[in-house]
């Protein structure tokens, strides 16, 4: 578990479904994310609990408010290689008043020096559609670069989208952010990681 005061970072629950259901089920939630689609059931999305629990190329975490636990998203990291050092971060911030908090950009420091700090990734990298300015921003800010762009990838609201594909890598993400973050330090010497 990792605590950022407000959120914690937790192991997916089966309690956690009726909140998925209801995020990754909401279009305007999922209509600017690379790889995520709308029509989702709970079974489809307790199976996507099971399945996803249990791979050991993957960490994944409910975000879950510390006051009431009840989930507000999920994070992770995927397709993590720990031969070639390197890992795929996404993240859903299902509670839509949640949004332009800075809660995004929290996490997601947190969890990249996670992978960098626990995993000792050489490189995280991820997906966002090109026409998320906010999100691309965010990943810029915190030292993530383009590696490419993959044209025509996903189709939403009738359209063709481009997905940008982009990677930081630990020494760079150590130069900006020192040798950890302020937040996992914190987590980390109050026991909850």
């Amino acid at each position: 578990m990792i605590n950022l005061g407000d959120v914690v970072l937790r192991a997916l629950e089966p309690k956690d479904v009726e909140y998925l259901y209801t995020y990754r089920n909401d279009w305007e939630v999922i209509r600017h994310l690379g790889g995520f689609s709308a029509g989702y059931s709970r079974a489809n999305l307790e199976e996507w609990i099971k399945r996803h629990s249990n791979r050991a190329d993957e960490v994944l975490w409910t975000i879950a408010d510390t006051a009431t636990d009840q989930c507000i998203g999920h994070v992770g990291l995927y397709q993590i290689d720990g031969r070639a050092r390197k890992g795929q971060f996404a993240i859903l911030i299902g509670d839509r008043a949640l949004w332009g908090q800075g809660l995004g950009t929290r996490i997601t420091q947190a969890v990249v020096s996670w992978a960098f700090m626990e995993l000792n990734l050489h490189k995280v990298s991820l997906h966002v559609l090109t026409n998320n300015e906010r999100a691309i921003g965010i990943y810029e800010s915190l030292g993530f670069h383009s590696e490419g762009i993959l044209r025509d990838e996903q189709f939403r609201e009738g359209q063709f989208l481009d997905l940008m594909l982009m990677a930081v890598f630990e020494d760079d993400w150590r130069a900006l952010h020192g040798s950890s973050t302020a937040i996992l330090e914190t987590a980390k010497n109050s026991q909850d990681l």
